[in-house]
């Protein structure tokens, strides 16, 4: 173990979602924490509340702003809780001593540090989140006690307890507990001496003394004691607090430190976000998709869900906060097109029988395309067979630099049957895919498809532009957009989707948001790829689903049984938003202008 006169290291955690979550979602959050716990050996776990205001286009609200850090002197790096260093976490520092119980903070608010004792046998699992409102802090104080000395004085207490004249049922359940971890030790299990203490603040002393009060109730409510020893500033600078002495131990045994677990965000405030709506708790949801784990971003609804509503509120409100973002959507029904001026996008309206420019072979010859994810596309569209598969891998690596469009590479195939399958290339309307020049991308743009009648080159299409617009224009900025919408047309055709799903990962490192709008989860899951995409995007709204689509989502989000069927009946923009680590519930707010801007019905 680190010396004790080693500084503090201290990480930055990210909470996560609790009473939403499913058994198994719980189970595995839990057993992070007590890993994380049992990996640190001692070190304090901090909760940070500070009020804020929000206010967007009328709407105003009060907010938490909830920070979870973890202080260690014994791990360099933390792979807990997407865990980051930090410098210093920011208190507000104590200006005096008010009373000999009461704090006042340079901040101008009284605070009061209450010191938890006499925990009780049995505690619900996250119960400490019920107190966000009311305590401006939660630290956990805890420190592995040696296996050996573990072992003797919990034998030690029991006998001593056991031997006493007493017999009331208080000392039947502490004996109990004892008993317990004694088990728990010789099982293998650390003994853990923590310490959990909580600060409340107010304007006034008389607001610091009502709120005690109230926490007090709160608290006895799950059985737990607590009191404001006569060493505030001691307890207040926890970091080098030598007064912990003074406090009665709690100890544990690392599972029976699950119910302790408070690293519990169930709203969603990213800095730097957009306002979307509001969660379950009338919070403000701000989501900032840059700041997840990926940049992959799902919106998932049946017709009249509101998921367009959805897609387009983040793009007008993102384009809002960052003028110059560049968006590139594809559009199969041209449903943005008619709203391209309010995401500063240059509408491109796709004829069937226009001349495009996008040939495979210059993408391939520009390094755009490989040679695998060329011959992967030709074979799918044109159908080739699987035996002449090969082959036309062959003739692209050993031609592909040779010629100069996909005209002179399919002239140029000797071997005539898999010459009639590319004749396919070289017919109406596909010719007109591949002939003239590209289109010019000097900003914004989204691509209409509704008159290309074809799905077959609506998808082939499609493909070729994400390929094209991201590599011309969405590597040259640090951050921007690509949206395909009906997403689920493209889900059949395995070479079309693994090429988006490769410009996605590709995309993280130049900040591209690759969003992907569509009906029905199902529709996606049918291909590996697609699964894929649904359950490794970090950001994924799920709004109203079909009934039958229900199980579907509900197994590829591990949702609980109740979750599942919140969807099947929620309103037009309600949903459950899973972001990073979080899943809450949301409602979408458009505005008056943007519900009139937006709505695809007409009335």
């Amino acid at each position: 173990m680190s010396s004790a006169k080693e500084p503090l290291k201290w990480f930055k955690l990210e909470g996560s979602s609790f009473t939403i979550l499913s058994a198994e979602d719980r189970d595995r959050v839990l057993g992070e924490f007590t890993s994380m716990i049992a990996s640190l050996k001692q070190g304090i776990i901090l909760m940070r509340r500070e009020r804020a205001r929000f206010s967007y286009m009328g709407y105003e609200a009060c907010v938490n702003m909830i920070d979870f850090h973890v202080a260690t002197r014994n791990a360099e790096s933390m792979p807990y809780f997407s865990a980051r260093p930090v410098e210093v976490v920011l208190r507000p520092k104590v200006r005096r001593l008010a009373n000999l119980l009461t704090l006042e903070l340079e901040n101008k608010l009284y605070a009061r540090v209450l010191a938890t004792y006499r925990f009780p046998a049995y505690l619900p699992e996250g119960f400490l989140y019920s107190l966000f409102n009311e305590v401006a802090e939660i630290v956990l104080i805890f420190k592995t006690v040696e296996r050996s000395k573990a072992v003797q004085m919990v034998e030690r207490v029991r006998k001593r307890r056991m031997t006493s004249g007493e017999v009331s049922v208080e000392l039947q359940e502490q004996v109990a507990v004892l008993e317990g971890l004694v088990k728990s030790v010789l099982a293998g299990a650390d003994l853990l001496e923590l310490y959990l203490l909580l600060t409340i603040t107010a304007g006034s002393i008389k607001e610091l003394n009502s709120l005690e009060k109230h926490v007090k109730m709160l608290l006895k409510g799950f059985g737990l004691e607590v009191e404001a020893p006569p060493i505030q500033r001691d307890l207040y600078d926890f970091r080098t607090c030598s007064t912990l002495m003074c406090l009665e131990k709690t100890y544990t045994d690392t599972q029976s430190l699950k119910p302790l677990y408070f690293l519990v965000d169930e709203e969603l405030h990213d800095e730097g976000g957009v306002f979307l709506g509001l969660s379950g708790a009338g919070s403000p949801v701000i989501l900032n998709p840059w700041t997840k784990p990926n940049l992959n971003l799902v919106i998932l609804g049946v017709t009249g869900s509101g998921k367009s509503m959805t897609a387009k509120v983040f793009l007008k409100r993102l384009r809002e906060l960052i003028k110059d973002i560049p968006y590139v959507g594809v559009d199969p029904e041209s449903e943005y097109i008619r709203s391209s001026r309010f995401f500063a996008s240059t509408p491109v309206e796709i004829e069937e029988r226009g001349e495009l420019g996008l040939d495979p072979i210059k993408m391939l010859q520009l390094g755009f395309l490989s040679v695998s994810q060329v011959a992967d596309m030709l074979s799918e569209i044109y159908v080739i067979p699987e035996q002449l598969q090969g082959l036309l891998r062959r003739e692209l690596s050993l031609k592909g630099d040779r010629v100069d469009d996909v005209e002179e590479f399919v002239a140029s195939v000797q071997d005539q049957q898999l010459y009639r399958y590319l004749q396919g290339a070289l017919a109406e309307p596909d010719i007109y895919v591949y002939r003239g020049e590209p289109p010019a991308l000097t900003g914004s743009a989204i691509f209409g498809l509704k008159n290309v009648r074809s799905k077959r080159l609506k998808i082939l299409i499609s493909a070729l532009i994400a390929t094209y617009a991201y590599n011309r224009l969405l590597t040259k900025s640090q951050r921007s957009v690509f949206f395909v919408d009906e997403a689920w047309l493209f889900m059949n055709t395995s070479s079309i989707v693994g090429l988006f799903e490769n410009i996605a990962r590709r995309g993280r490192k130049y900040g591209v948001v690759f969003m992907y709008v569509s009906q029905r989860a199902e529709d996606l899951a049918k291909s590996p790829h697609g699964r894929t995409i649904l359950e490794q995007s970090a950001t994924v709204f799920i709004l109203r689903q079909e009934p039958e689509g229900r199980d579907a989502v509900k197994s590829i989000y591990k949702l609980s049984e109740a979750e599942a069927d919140f969807l099947v009946n929620v309103p037009i923009g309600t949903g459950i938003l899973k972001a990073g680590r979080k899943r809450i519930t949301i409602h979408v707010m458009p505005t008056e202008d943007e519900l009139r801007l937006f709505s695809t019905s007409i009335t």
